[in-house]
């Protein structure tokens, strides 16, 4: 009985702790991230259920790593919420990437391509997972030159895919996008050279400047059509 007693007692302890911990992360959440009080118990269960679902080292870490999130994305709902933290987890693990860094490459996704918070990160570790990464500028390439292909009409799958063919020939991702960027400031410029380039591939200029202001669909045909 004595036994018993001491094992009741050090399991009370520990769920003593753990309520104190979970309870420290989630006040910090709210004060990083401007949330009522009255939001408490909602992140609260987000919390513990990226806690029983094995990610994070501590609750503190849980909420440090929400608080990144959500100032980066914006609100999402608890689920989006959830689920995009522990991507974020999983390619810190996995990869190496600080959760503040790949949440920026996934928000340039969200604002240029209107992919949602899942599908920005299920991209970032397909890419990693690739070996789009080889030279440590996959995600610094993302949050940078999103804007320039979405420019050209490309979406978040097609800004990869060039990556993945930069890849295959030795290029990399910052130059890929680099060379993406200058092109799309160039097919609009109205310049001799940029006349003189699209005349010798028998292209008329001005015509292939409307369609690439236009962006979307119509920018990305005149973009592949260049590119052919």
């Amino acid at each position: 009985m004595l036994a018993a007693g001491t094992a009741i007692a050090g399991v009370s302890v520990a769920a003593v702790k753990s309520a104190n911990d979970i309870d420290q992360a989630m006040n910090q959440y709210i004060a990083s991230t401007g949330k009522s009080t009255e939001e408490t118990e909602r992140y609260k269960k987000v919390m513990e259920d990226i806690y029983t679902n094995n990610y994070g080292d501590s609750f503190e870490d849980i909420g440090e790593a929400m608080a990144s999130i959500t100032q980066n994305l914006g609100d999402l709902d608890d689920e989006s919420l959830q689920t995009v933290t522990e991507s974020a987890f999983a390619l810190r693990d996995t990869f190496g990437y600080e959760i503040p860094e790949s949440t920026r490459a996934a928000k340039a996704m969200m604002d240029n391509f209107g992919t949602s918070g899942e599908e920005a990160m299920n991209l970032i570790a397909a890419g990693a997972q690739n070996g789009l990464d080889y030279s440590g500028e996959l995600l610094d390439s993302i949050s940078e030159y999103s804007v320039q292909f979405a420019k050209v009409g490309l979406d978040a799958d097609d800004m990869f895919k060039v990556f993945q063919k930069g890849a295959e020939s030795g290029a990399l991702p910052d130059k890929v996008g680099d060379a993406v960027k200058e092109f799309s400031i160039r097919a609009i410029d109205g310049s001799d050279t940029t006349i003189d380039g699209f005349k010798r591939i028998g292209l008329n200029a001005d015509e292939m400047a409307a369609k690439f202001s236009a962006g979307g669909d119509t920018a990305k045909e005149a973009f592949q059509e260049t590119i052919a």
